[in-house]
């Protein structure tokens, strides 16, 4: 069983053009929605993202996946790793963001823009600052406005939600548990991406015991979007020596 989890940007939906080549080389994927987006509302009791997903797992009976993320997915992948490492069969992890984020002038810049317009009540404005900080300059309209779309539904889903406490994270609890993970770790960045984020994968890649890193060259934040068939190639690759 594959499992894909969406970046922060987007929903399960971001998944669609590889659905169908993981079907046809005999994997059988699903792709979920984490809370807050997508058609999944943040309930008032919610579990941490983390445990939403292994508890999904347990739900549909499946013992043991290898976990695909994206972004944030990737931090809610790993985390699951480190929750329930007899859960999770491998990691493949694109644009994680760094355990100890220090964020560079580019980042801050984009949290700082997108906050300011969600504060006014501007949720085009905000929407807008999340497709310019996120996308490549070049992306195509049909990508930009298939992520505005994710984006803007995730935003009427999170400012409509009750207030909930963050979650402990786990590697906060356990630092060097990346260490000590035993499945193997594929850590992807594109080569165009927030220095944070090429940092971070780099960081995965070395610190987990059988962890490696792959670039692609000119993908951004988003590599499954914004170049699927590169994407689609090294996944399956990936599967392939599993």
């Amino acid at each position: 069983m594959i499992l894909l989890l969406h970046a922060g940007v987007a929903d399960r939906t971001m998944w669609r053009e590889h659905l169908e080549p993981l079907a046809e080389s005999g994997h059988q994927a699903i792709a979920v929605d984490l809370p807050g987006f997508g058609d999944a509302p943040v309930a008032a009791d919610r579990q941490a993202p983390w445990d939403e997903v292994l508890k999904t797992l347990r739900e549909l009976g499946v013992e043991r996946a290898v976990f695909i993320g994206s972004s944030f997915g990737a931090a809610v992948a790993l985390r699951a790793a480190v929750r329930a490492p007899a859960a999770v069969a491998a990691l493949m992890l694109v644009s994680p963001p760094p355990l100890n984020l220090d964020p560079s002038s580019a980042l801050q810049q984009a949290w700082d823009a997108e906050e300011s317009a969600l504060a006014s009540g501007d949720i085009d404005g905000a929407v807008a600052a999340v497709l310019d900080a996120w996308l490549l300059p070049n992306a195509p309209k049909a990508i930009r406005d298939r992520v505005g779309a994710m984006q803007r539904k995730a935003f009427e889903l999170q400012l409509s939600a009750p207030e909930v406490a963050q979650p402990p994270d786990p590697l906060d609890q356990r630092p060097d548990a990346i260490r000590h993970l035993k499945l193997p770790v594929l850590a992807v960045a594109g080569s165009a991406d927030m220095p944070d984020f090429i940092a971070g994968a780099k960081e995965v890649a070395d610190l987990a015991p059988h962890g490696r890193l792959a670039m692609i060259d000119g993908a951004g934040h988003l590599a499954p979007l914004e170049v699927p068939n590169e994407f689609t190639s090294l996944m399956l690759e990936f599967l392939s020596d599993l």
